[in-house]
């Protein structure tokens, strides 16, 4: 579970995080749903480690993360794996070779062992025999499930995904959405998603928490969302419907 408190980010002076409150329930999705410029991925990069905050707390399965030194944090971080919003592959590298550079760095697989796990991954994700595909070979929805690809290879607990259906047509973006509740469903994983997408928030959510002006403004599933702050979802539908 992670439980966050109080949390507050300022960038040169001007606050961003203006007092989170959230708890992320193990084995379930939750949604932080907003407009861009809200502070959603600041969000995600505090709660892995990337930024660190400049008050509150973020607890991590008992362990307040932000006390922690670098290399304590490291361990931490083995938790977690982080779906970038453009997917950050490694354009020089096949889709293999993006997704065996963790088994190799890290636990320094055999590579029987690695051709194995990638293939394994690569069914799960819905893009068997795309191994020795370089990236710019790839559509944008194929691209987005080889990075999934490449978080679930790690077995992490917790995945983060930063606007996983931006950029993608209505099929690849309802199949990104499919897969995040796959992934739930026979790995067990926590998901945190940050998403202006409605659909999306549909889809997945299990809890979602609406974000807005640096402030989570109410917690709760889909149908309460719907019920108490239907002016908000309009708003944001159609300040994305251009």
């Amino acid at each position: 579970m992670i439980e966050i408190r109080n949390l507050k980010k300022n960038f040169e002076g001007k606050p961003v995080l203006k007092g989170i409150n959230l708890d992320i329930p193990e084995g379930k999705t939750t949604v932080i749903l907003g407009p861009s410029g809200q502070g959603k991925t600041v969000l995600l990069k505090n709660i892995i480690g990337l930024y660190k905050p400049d008050y509150g707390k973020i607890v991590v399965d008992g362990v307040d993360i932000t006390k922690l030194k670098k290399s304590q944090l490291f361990e931490v971080r083995k938790k977690f794996a982080f779906v970038f919003q453009g997917g950050a592959l490694f354009d020089f590298l096949t889709v293999k070779e993006n997704l065996a550079l963790y088994l190799r760095m890290h636990l320094k697989m055999r590579e029987n062992e690695i051709e194995k796990k990638v293939k394994e991954v690569l069914r799960v994700v819905g893009m068997t025999g795309t191994e020795d595909l370089y990236p710019e070979e790839l559509s944008g929805g194929m691209k987005k499930r080889v990075a999934i690809a490449r978080a679930v290879i790690s077995a992490p607990k917790y995945i983060l995904y930063d606007e996983p259906t931006t950029g993608l047509d209505r099929t690849n973006a309802r199949a990104v959405n499919n897969l995040i509740n796959k992934l739930k469903r026979e790995y067990g994983v926590t998901s945190i998603v940050v998403t202006h997408d409605i659909e999306c928030m549909k889809t997945v959510a299990d809890q979602v928490a609406l974000l807005k002006e640096g402030r989570i403004i109410f917690v709760g599933n889909e149908e309460e969302v719907e019920e108490k702050h239907l002016d908000y979802l309009y708003e944001l539908e159609a300040e994305h419907a251009v």
